[in-house]
């Protein structure tokens, strides 16, 4: 992972953010990062480059991702329309046609999604997300990438909202 990616990441304390790969792997996150998309999981799994979760699989195949978000479909579809942006734009990558198979036969949405081909590179969205700790939440997560690296997946919220309370007191709870 590039260094002055380390550096970001490092320097991002108060947002949440995790560092992926093209395959949707996570290479790193911070704290409130793991807190707020994977608090279920351990924290240095990311570190293990044979247990490094992946973000595509957890949408599709884990139970406490699929209850993180509302509008669980929408998220899906920008899984699926990323993965398959990656996979246009990397058509030797043998682990993401691994992956993109593992994930058609274990699940009939990814299968059914991925059928549709849609292209969709999705950097800015906004998520309802139900956080097992500290309740709902209105998120906006930003995909920020600087070429062909991995990227980094922050978590925003307005000033002064519930949503910002609630990601205050998940930067409490996981501090405590």
């Amino acid at each position: 992972m590039p260094e002055a990616t380390v550096q970001l990441l490092h320097a991002l304390t108060d947002v949440p953010a995790i560092v992926l790969g093209r395959r949707s792997e996570v290479l790193a996150w911070n704290r409130l990062g793991h807190a707020l998309f994977a608090g279920h999981l351990d924290f240095t799994a990311a570190d293990r480059v044979a247990e490094r979760p992946n973000m595509a699989q957890l949408v599709f195949l884990d139970a406490h991702t699929r209850e993180l978000y509302a509008d669980w479909h929408g998220k899906a579809k920008a899984v699926v329309g990323n993965l398959r942006l990656m996979a246009g734009q990397h058509p030797d990558d043998a682990a993401l046609h691994e992956l993109v198979g593992q994930l058609s036969a274990k699940s009939t949405d990814f299968a059914s999604m991925w059928a549709d081909h849609r292209v969709k590179a999705c950097a800015t969205a906004v998520y309802e997300m139900r956080h097992p700790l500290v309740g709902p939440l209105v998120v906006t997560q930003q995909t920020l990438s600087n070429g062909p690296g991995p990227s980094i997946v922050v978590a925003t919220v307005s000033p002064g909202s519930p949503s910002a309370a609630g990601l205050s007191l998940l930067a409490h709870l996981i501090r405590a």
